[in-house]
């Protein structure tokens, strides 16, 4: 079976980190990842290392994550990120809707949380 691979986009390395961290503690083993520290550098390691699943911050240098997700979305079909944010509104979650999003988590979160949004869309 191969390996289910995921792109995490964050800022902060302490972040990135914590996902890395949360993905093991929630059991998911199949796993491959990658990091990416902005909008630019996530748009590159996309298109080397074509990921099944993205994991995005919202506010990210040079780019947005909803800038990230719309500008994949027009290159790719069936996109599949989802937002991990910090202070998610009404209008980020009707934003990451429209932009066909799988799912917005607020930071911080659980390891239950995070286990529970991520399960429908990492087969192991």
């Amino acid at each position: 079976m191969s390996k289910i691979k995921v792109l995490i986009v964050d800022n902060n390395s302490a972040t990135r980190r914590l996902i890395r961290r949360s993905l093991r503690q929630s059991g998911f083993s199949n796993i491959e990842v990658k990091d990416a520290v902005d909008g630019p550098d996530a748009l590159d390691k996309f298109k080397a290392f074509l990921p099944h699943l993205v994991l995005s911050d919202w506010d990210l240098t040079e780019m947005s994550g909803i800038d990230l997700l719309q500008h994949l979305n027009t290159q790719y079909n069936d996109v599949n990120l989802a937002f991990i944010a910090s202070d998610i509104t009404a209008e980020m979650r009707i934003q990451a809707d429209e932009s066909r999003a799988l799912f917005l988590l607020n930071k911080p979160f659980t390891v239950e949380q995070f286990k529970s949004v991520l399960e429908p869309y990492i087969e192991e």
